[in-house]
């Protein structure tokens, strides 16, 4: 049940007049990230044992480049509002808005590589410390950071389906095809200027701000196959993971030792029932939970009684991370 084939990312179209320059973290300072001694011990001895899942959020990508969701630099702050489920089906002007957005934020989003907690995860996977991951994030950086046995809780960004006949497509070249077909309209409304690339605000999970808000002249590919409506492969707010991908989660958590929550707040539903059912049910103890993040939980928050004796480490997953490999012996690249 822990195996699974690695997903190989397609090369980007050379050609393109979107910028793909932006901050290149959206993390907290170094400064504020840092774990003390004391917490990094008390890490690798949780994973010493071995057979650990891993369960990551947004926070674990930031030092990539991308946005969270809730962090004093997360798109939340900055006023963003998530495209929902039911919006994008059923709303054409809406359809239109998210994928004029996402020829610069998508550009962006994609260029992203893993950071040095992707790669040390896969290391403590390749030493048996860690069994498996589900992650909450749709970047994909820990399987091209080397990790197997990845659950992409929420999906993958990489790919657009047809709602329709569910006929699939890489993103990219969907991405190209939304470009072509609009190339009057980019050109009229996203000049790659200095003030547009200064005025951008990239937002997480391959969106960004536009001043632009008129798209009634955009242009959206439909699928080749039916004419139906692509969408990417993810699960929208107010959507709903697949069955398959839940008995999945909940059989790597009831096979797994013990559980780490690696930058998540587990605010989203998804997540936090699914580590509460495990809890509730027996399965795991609140000494089996250690949460790595910078912030309260609503773990914490909402079951404080089902977590109590869990391990709390306030710092950054890069940190904790590094240090508890340099503790357990573990390289990675």
């Amino acid at each position: 049940r822990f195996s699974r084939l690695s997903r190989h990312m397609s090369t980007l179209t050379s050609a393109s007049p979107m910028p793909t320059d932006a901050p290149a973290s959206f993390a907290p300072p170094k400064s504020a990230t840092a774990i003390n001694p004391n917490d990094a011990q008390r890490l690798a001895d949780f994973l010493r044992p071995g057979g650990v899942l891993c369960i990551t959020g947004a926070g674990i990508s930031t030092e990539s480049g991308i946005p969270d969701y809730r962090g004093p630099n997360g798109s939340y702050s900055k006023g963003h509002v998530p495209m929902q489920h039911m919006e994008f089906m059923t709303q054409e002007e809406k359809r239109k808005r998210y994928w004029a957005r996402s020829l610069i934020g998508y550009r962006y989003f994609y260029s992203r590589k893993p950071n040095t907690a992707h790669f040390d995860l896969a290391a403590l996977q390749k030493a048996h410390f860690v069994r498996g991951l589900i992650t909450q994030n749709v970047d994909t950086l820990h399987t091209q950071a080397g990790s197997s046995s990845v659950i992409d809780l929420h999906g993958a960004n990489d790919t657009v389906a047809c709602q329709s006949c569910g006929a699939t497509e890489k993103r990219n070249k969907y991405q190209s095809n939304v470009e072509s077909l609009n190339s009057e309209w980019v050109s009229a409304n996203l000049a790659a200027s200095k003030s547009q690339v200064e005025s951008r605000d990239i937002r997480a999970d391959g969106d960004a701000h536009l001043s632009q808000d008129d798209f009634r002249l955009f242009q959206v590919p439909a699928c080749t196959e039916c004419g139906g409506v692509m969408m990417p492969t993810v699960v929208f707010f107010g959507g709903s993971i697949p069955k398959a991908t839940k008995d999945l989660a909940r059989s790597f958590i009831s096979d797994a030792s013990r559980l780490l929550v690696l930058g998540s707040s587990c605010e989203v539903g998804s997540i936090f029932h699914l580590i509460k059912g495990s809890l509730k049910s027996g399965n795991k103890q609140g000494h089996e939970l250690a949460i790595v993040n910078m912030g309260p939980t609503r773990l914490e928050r909402d079951i404080p009684a089902l977590v109590h004796g869990h391990l709390k480490i306030e710092a950054g997953c890069s940190d904790s991370l590094r240090a508890a490999c340099d503790l357990l012996g573990v390289t990675s690249q």
